[in-house]
């Protein structure tokens, strides 16, 4: 049987070094339970730094296997999805299906656009990427459907205009979500205006302390470019025509600079003949 002297057993301590909870809810939205585990770890005198962990995981009562995650406590942690939602009167509603978040359409080889089904991968924080589909011109082709289906298929349906600007932000809290701004009006657009490319410009900023700086978003655009002329000029004679769909994440951080307070100043004040009779 181990044992310890009286100095190791004040030098080395346990402490939590995770805590994962798990929630389920039924398809109705209501939790249904809560469970919650915790990782006990030693730590010496000799630890500098302790890194703990901290996880929520919603999970479906039904067997549903989708799980929602936060992307960053608070600032974003690069290379997790961007958490989105939509806007409602009691605040943002945020969806468990990766479908519904912000995403790019995932290209394949040769993949038509107009002919699914047609995989998505979310958008990812500090990710930069480029992909698109084929789209094949036909004759006789209705435009006005093909451009309300292609537009569908680039921003993906049930298409988010909020999205979180930290990783963390909660749903009842409007001023922590940044909505979607378009260039982009059918209305306004001539009478046969298909999609040539999507573009996302999300700008970025660090938050906070100079040591901890937290990733936060501050502005997101979203770019459509349509065509000014024929299909028939715009193609160059060809039935095929690429569409595009990209992101691209612009840091906007002034740079940073160490803060030091001012110094105190003595505003003490003195009887006038306090130096008499030398003065």
């Amino acid at each position: 049987m181990d044992s310890y002297t009286d100095t190791q057993l004040f030098s080395d301590m346990s402490t939590d070094a995770a805590v994962l909870y798990v929630i389920k809810y039924n398809p109705q939205g209501k939790i249904e339970n809560a469970t919650v585990s915790v990782v006990l770890g030693f730590v010496t005198e000799a630890v500098l730094h302790l890194e703990q962990e901290f996880q929520v995981t919603y999970i479906q009562a039904d067997g549903g296997d989708v799980n929602v995650h936060y992307s960053g406590n608070p600032g974003y942690v690069v290379g997790l999805p961007l958490v989105s939602g939509t806007r409602t009167a009691d605040g943002i509603v945020r969806s468990i299906d990766l479908r519904d978040t912000l995403s790019l359409l995932l290209s394949t080889e040769d993949q038509d656009c107009l002919q699914g089904p047609h995989q998505r991968s979310p958008v990812l924080f500090g990710h930069d990427s480029v992909s698109g589909c084929l789209l094949r011109l036909e004759d006789g082709v209705n435009c006005t459907i093909v451009s309300q289906e292609l537009l569908g298929i680039l921003r993906g349906f049930n298409y988010p205009y909020y999205v979180a600007s930290f990783g963390n932000s909660r749903l009842d809290n409007l001023l922590d979500w940044v909505q979607i701004k378009t260039n982009f009006n059918p209305t306004e657009a001539p009478s046969c205006s298909i999609p040539l490319s999507l573009h996302l410009e999300i700008k970025w900023t660090n938050y906070g302390s100079f040591v901890n700086p937290q990733a936060q978003i501050v502005s997101i655009k979203e770019v459509i470019q349509s065509n000014t002329s024929s299909l028939t000029l715009l193609s160059r004679g060809s039935s095929v025509l690429p569409i595009r769909s990209s992101v691209a994440f612009i840091p906007v951080s002034a740079a940073a600079l160490p803060g030091y307070r001012a110094t105190p100043t003595i505003n003490a004040k003195l009887p006038f003949d306090f130096f008499f009779p030398f003065v």
